[in-house]
């Protein structure tokens, strides 16, 4: 039965065709979805975790191009814009399926000096094997431990990771809920954020492919709603768009590198109005 596919000779034609209607209708569906994101770093989890016994080392950095809005800073109000913020991060596969890492997270505003602002404690699982389920499914969690001249609240956040491949596009999407733990605001209700991607895959090869190598094109998405009982009001709301590349290096035994990188746009509200990031990461195969 042939439930609409294209002719064999045109398949890799009619694929590419499909992913690309896939982005558009994705795309118009999550800009309908009211949220404001205020971090200074972007990622979309999947379900993968570092292999067992491997050792995770990446480098964040992302740079504020363009945004009207002001911060506090330690002891200083200072405008977002031109600001860079980096994080340092390592996590280690304590099992085929159990990951747990570390983050330092630094902040360098134009005006201001270069300073480390909070760690984070995390662990991921994976749940199942890949295709075993409907839907590939991981937890996330993170503990915020901030430098107390910057931030008195400790939080704790915790994510659902639901991945599901449709033909060549992977769908990765990442509900997050996020407590303060302490500080002066500790009793704040449960916040509600999301990070969502989409990506041509094509089971691993993506757009372009060598065999030491491939790039995938994709779409990332972000946003917060604030508080589950109480959210933010339009005036507030804004989110973000961001077309990403991957590239995977994957041409030695011992290690493999990923990198993602992509401009974000803040659409509406209290969002920064033009983001640059980069996730440089390496892994060690022991």
């Amino acid at each position: 039965m042939n439930y609409g596919l294209c002719p064999s000779s045109k398949t890799e034609t009619c694929r590419r065709r499909r992913a690309i209607s896939w982005f558009g209708r994705i795309a118009m569906l999550l800009l309908l979805v009211p949220a404001v994101a205020r971090g200074q770093f972007f990622r979309v989890y999947e379900y993968k975790t570092a292999d067992a016994g491997a050792l995770e080392v990446s480098y964040w950095t992302t740079y504020i191009g363009s945004c009207d809005e002001e911060m506090g800073y330690f002891d200083e109000t200072l405008s977002r814009e031109k600001m860079w913020a980096h994080s340092f991060e390592v996590e280690y596969g304590l099992s085929h399926r159990l990951t747990v890492g570390y983050y330092a997270d630094c902040l360098d505003p134009q005006g201001g000096s270069f300073e480390y602002v909070r760690s984070k404690l995390l662990a991921r699982y994976r749940l199942y094997e890949k295709y075993e389920r409907p839907v590939d499914l991981a937890l996330y969690g993170e503990y915020i431990l901030p430098d107390k001249d910057y931030d008195d609240a400790e939080k704790f956040e915790f994510r659902l990771v639901v991945e599901k491949d449709i033909g060549p596009v992977r769908i990765a999407l990442n509900p997050i809920l996020e407590k303060k733990t302490s500080g002066d605001d500790v009793e704040e209700g449960v916040e509600f954020a999301y990070a969502a991607g989409f990506y041509y895959d094509d089971a691993g090869d993506g757009l372009w492919n060598t065999p030491d190598m491939h790039i995938r094109p994709g779409l990332e998405f972000y946003g917060e709603l604030g508080e589950l009982s109480d959210p933010k009001g339009s005036s507030e709301q804004g989110h973000y768009i961001f077309p990403v590349l991957d590239l995977y290096y994957t041409g030695r035994t011992s290690w493999k590198t990923h990198w993602n990188v992509g401009v974000g746009f803040g659409l509406g509200g209290e969002a920064d109005d033009v983001v640059a990031k980069s996730i440089l990461t390496f892994e060690f195969l022991f």
